[in-house]
């Protein structure tokens, strides 16, 4: 369990209200990982959210036997990562590594849905800030689109 003081230092936290910050300290633990750590694992059910409060952790996609994967996005002090929690199968889709040591909040997820389905407000809040985050991976994809598509490509072919 973690304090609500805990909560009250990430912005992401404010819209909540003293009530709702004490029960979310209920069901939340502070894990601290080192350098190059896994704090959760692509295809493992995701139990868990998590918060940076210290360090940087890279959302990376690795294949099968690879040590290096693509890394999508950075999380950082005051971002939530680790949100399939919310969604079925709820199962993590990218590996969270931390690019440095690194401490975060984990929210255990099931105990979150039953606080979200008991606190309609609670869970409109929490889900707004969890909407947020899948709207920004939505604007850097369609970023990513238009620069794929606006660069003209010239494919020749050559004789024989």
């Amino acid at each position: 369990m973690v304090e609500v003081n805990d909560f009250k230092k990430l912005d992401i936290f404010n819209v909540f209200s003293e009530k709702q910050l004490a029960e979310l300290a209920e069901i939340t633990e502070t894990k601290t990982f080192e350098k190059g750590a896994h704090v959760y694992e692509r295809g493992k059910r995701a139990d868990q959210i998590f918060v940076v409060t210290k360090g940087v952790v890279s959302l990376n996609r690795f294949q099968p036997g690879e040590k290096i994967g693509i890394s999508f996005e950075k999380r950082e002090k005051g971002e939530f990562f680790g949100t399939a929690c919310f969604m079925k199968p709820q199962e993590y889709t990218l590996t969270g590594v931390c690019m440095e040591d690194s401490e975060v909040l984990a929210v255990d997820a099931d105990k979150l849905l039953n606080l979200c389905e008991a606190d309609p407000d609670l869970g409109y809040k929490f889900l707004k800030e969890v909407a947020k985050v899948y709207f920004e991976r939505y604007k850097i994809a369609k970023r990513q689109i238009h620069e794929m598509v606006k660069a003209p490509t010239i494919i020749t072919a050559l004789p024989g």
